[in-house]
């Protein structure tokens, strides 16, 4: 009789400390500030060429935006195109593109997104983990989430990126839509200048809204020079 109640014991040891994900699907949660979130809404897209995973608990909004729409590892901070915000309750918007005020912290911001897996079934859908620390748009404000999950999160499309303060993201990821084009295109094609022009002018663009500070954009634009073949 001990060793079937150890058994039973046991066994319900093992379920309840199992992973959650695999019993919510789909699900995106982690930890947030060091207390377990859950989405309650959650959805995915593809735009500007990557992927942007949303989840909501009706109170906080969570967007995790890659440069491409592939699996793989996206790095966080600095002047990375991949972009983690989170909306709090108070309307308040942390973002991966903001550094932290020098006063504040001297930590810079970091990150992952991890795309594990994109499964095509209808609609498709994506799966992967996530960390970060993300900051205001002052630099004195800041939040993190570790242990992040998102699983089999559908891609239905129709979601739009939350206002961070800055329009780099966008810039940054027109400029990797109009280069795949350009690369793609050569010299001898007639729709080559076009591409070459929608190139150069996300270029321009980018560096209006991101900033140019080692002048590698600008050394791009200079060598596409009038976009005449």
């Amino acid at each position: 009789m001990k060793k079937l109640a150890l058994i039973l014991v046991t066994i319900l040891l093992v379920f309840s400390c199992g992973d959650e994900v695999e019993f919510n699907s789909p699900a995106i949660q982690g930890n947030y500030n060091g207390n377990l979130w859950r989405a309650r809404s959650y959805a995915a897209d593809i735009d500007f060429g990557g992927f942007l995973v949303q989840g909501s608990n009706n109170i906080e909004t969570l967007q995790l935006i890659t440069q491409d729409d592939t699996a793989g590892v996206y790095n966080l901070g600095g002047d990375s195109p991949n972009v983690a915000i989170v909306k709090d309750a108070n309307g308040v918007v942390y973002s991966t593109a903001n550094d932290p005020d020098p006063s504040f912290s001297l930590y810079p911001v970091e990150g992952q997104i991890i795309v594990e897996s994109i499964i095509n079934t209808t609609p498709k859908t994506m799966t992967g983990t996530f960390w970060f620390y993300a900051f205001t748009n002052d630099g004195l404000q800041t939040v993190n989430f570790n242990e992040g999950v998102f699983h089999k999160v559908p891609i239905v499309g129709g979601l739009v990126v939350i206002n961070n303060g800055s329009s780099c993201l966008q810039a940054t990821q027109q400029v990797n839509i109009t280069q795949a084009a350009f690369n793609a295109t050569s010299t001898t094609m007639p729709d080559y200048t076009d591409a070459c022009s929608a190139y150069k002018t996300a270029l321009v663009g980018k560096i209006d809204a991101c900033g140019d500070l080692d002048g590698s954009q600008q050394l791009i634009v200079d060598g596409l020079g009038t976009c005449i073949p």
